[in-house]
């Protein structure tokens, strides 16, 4: 290799401006000059390479010197006499030895008669291809990142538009419990696919098949949709018979048919006759999917693509499945609500016939008995004769049983008032004092006759409630009287009132045997009575309670009962608390009074 050792003032000067910016350069930069490629400039990445034998340029006996420095020289002669720059061009070591170096060249552009000058930029092949690999495997990663990203992006969407579609399908199918309603809706479903429409095939409660009315997406198609709803053959009447029907199609998971199923898809279309129609008016393929409900096969739903549209997949069919799930439920509950309210009106039904049947017999009761007492009283009187005290026993033991009867019957023609609305209330202001008060001494008698202690204790004396005060009496009498009946002899009834934030409360406290706490709410049913030993009905017909209770609730209040099952009881009359009588509420409720 051949240097200069003296050169002209601007060489210097050109060659400081390059070695200022290729100084630093991560590549192995050169400058040469002239044909022979003179050596002017070269960075330290160069001159490492030079000094370590692995390049030379222009010097052969130098690269014998060294067997593995690889000559640049033809790349450099090839550059200098087309004046082109050459771009990678990659150098063999001799005898093929590495490492093997991509060079490229470039003339330096220069207007005056200096010789020519060439830019020589040296790089290791195999660093380059490992960066090029290390590139490639980094795109790659991004390549496979940005691909994933998409595939959960799209993923994220098909979730959303699916959630999207079974809310509204769900939303739709529970607008209504009408079963027609939800039947109609039912039979318009369909998949996202368009030109998708359905066919449904429900089991009714006698256990026939029933096939839903057709609806095609396309108008034209409609009168050849109409013709698939012919009836399904008569069967048994049996459900399992009708179940195995269904189960014939396979239908115990969703199942996919072609034009090529053969006889699945003939039963699919529930014939031949139907399978030509569907012919005609064109299909993909049929997606059969279970209408089941509580672990019982209750139909059908059959989806139906356009023609020439691929197979259902497994997406579609996973939806499939959850729309005819949600089907199946709503379909499940219409059919139950319909068969609840056929049981609630025939319920309705008879309770107004046995209500109208107590209310007629119960008028017809009144008046032989009525003429038995008047006829009663007149026996004692004497017309029909002297009288003797046996005589008046037995007819004093007559007029009792026949008050007692007109009792009953008064309190079953109440009981059919107040079931059918017609009882009459008169709102006004009721001292519930006085009214325990005269309640009390109605039965004072009749408590002491049985050896039991009526005992009022002082309390609040101003205690109004805002009620109906002959039935707030008439509440008094009946729990009074059924703590009369029910205290043993000894015992002590206590009466208290008292006024309790918004509400005037009246408690009927007895030390009688108690009611068992499942019995509670038991004893507010008509007609219910306790077994024999726990409460004696002395001749009642279990209505004085629920009777109560009725007539409290209807005046804004309620009765209630507290009892430990073996220590006594304690019944609660609540009512709301009448206003102060010079607050502006009492003057509205005095004209509400009015007006009632």
């Amino acid at each position: 290799m051949t240097e200069r050792v003296e050169r002209p003032k601007e060489d210097l000067i050109v060659s400081h401006s390059i070695g200022k910016h290729l100084a630093l350069a991560p590549v192995a930069f050169a400058v040469t000059e002239g044909d022979a490629h003179t050596l002017v400039y070269a960075n330290a990445l160069f001159r490492n390479l030079q000094s370590a034998g692995l390049i030379s340029i222009g010097d052969p006996a130098d690269a014998r010197q060294r067997p593995i420095a690889t000559d640049l020289t033809a790349v450099l002669d090839d550059a200098a006499r087309h004046m082109q720059t050459v771009r990678d061009a990659v150098v063999q070591s001799p005898a093929g030895k590495t490492p093997r170096w991509s060079c490229s060249v470039w003339p330096v552009a220069d207007s005056t008669d200096a010789p020519k000058r060439l830019v020589v930029e040296v790089r290791d092949v195999e660093l380059i291809e490992r960066a090029r690999e290390r590139q490639r495997a980094v795109a790659e990663q991004l390549l496979l990142g940005a691909l994933r990203e998409q595939d959960a992006a799209g993923d994220a969407a098909h979730s959303s538009e699916r959630s999207q579609y079974l809310a509204t399908a769900s939303r739709d199918l529970s607008l209504s419990l009408d079963e027609a309603a939800t039947r109609d809706t039912v039979r318009h479903l369909s998949l996202p696919r368009p030109g998708t429409w359905c066919i449904v095939d429900v089991i009714e409660s006698n256990g026939a098949v029933h096939r839903l009315s057709v609806v095609h997406p396309d108008p034209t198609k409609q009168p050849l949709a109409r013709l698939l709803e012919d009836p399904w053959p008569s069967t048994s009447g049996d459900r399992a018979d009708v179940a195995d029907l269904i189960r014939t199609l396979r239908v115990a998971q969703p199942t996919v048919l072609t034009g090529d199923s053969g006889a699945e898809l003939v039963l699919a279309a529930h014939g031949d006759a139907n399978l030509r129609i569907l012919r005609e008016i064109g299909f993909g393929s049929l997606l059969v999917v279970p209408l089941v409900v509580r672990a019982r096969v209750q139909g059908a739903i059959t989806f139906v693509s356009r023609e020439g549209d691929p197979p259902f997949s497994p997406e579609e069919i996973s939806l499939a499945a959850d729309i005819a799930a949600r089907c199946a439920m709503a379909l499940d509950n219409a059919r139950l609500y319909r068969e609840a309210d056929a049981l609630r009106l025939a319920a309705e039904a008879a309770n107004q016939s046995k209500s109208q049947f107590l209310g007629t017999m119960s008028h017809e009761l009144r008046t032989p008995l009525n003429v038995i007492g008047g006829f009663t009283e007149l026996l004692e009187m004497g017309i029909e004769g002297p009288v003797t005290e046996k005589q008046r026993d037995a007819l004093a033991r007559i007029k009792a049983n026949q008050q007692h009867l007109l009792m009953l019957i008064t309190e079953i023609l109440n009981f059919v008032r107040i079931e059918s609305g017609r009882m009459e209330y008169h709102f006004g202001r009721t001292p519930l004092a006085d009214a325990v008060a005269d309640v009390a001494g109605m039965l004072e008698e009749t408590a002491k006759a049985k050896g039991v202690t009526l005992a009022i204790p002082p309390g609040d004396a101003d205690v109004v409630a805002w009620a109906d005060a002959d039935r707030v009496r008439q509440i008094l009498l009946n729990l009074i009287m059924n703590a009369v009946k029910y205290t043993p002899p000894g015992g002590t009834i206590t009466l208290s009132c008292a006024a309790l934030g918004e509400t005037a409360v009246v408690r009927v406290a007895d030390t009688g045997p108690g009611i068992p706490a499942g019995r509670l709410e038991t004893i507010f049913e008509a007609f219910v009575q306790l077994p024999s030993g726990l409460t004696d009905r002395g001749g009642g017909v279990g209505l004085g309670l629920p009777i109560s209770r009725d007539l409290a609730r209807a005046m804004k209040g309620d009765v209630q009962v507290e009892s430990t099952g073996s220590a006594g009881s304690c019944f609660t009359l609540v009512l709301p608390r009448a206003p102060l009588a010079s607050s502006p509420q009492a003057s509205v409720a005095d004209r509400a009074e009015a007006r009632a």
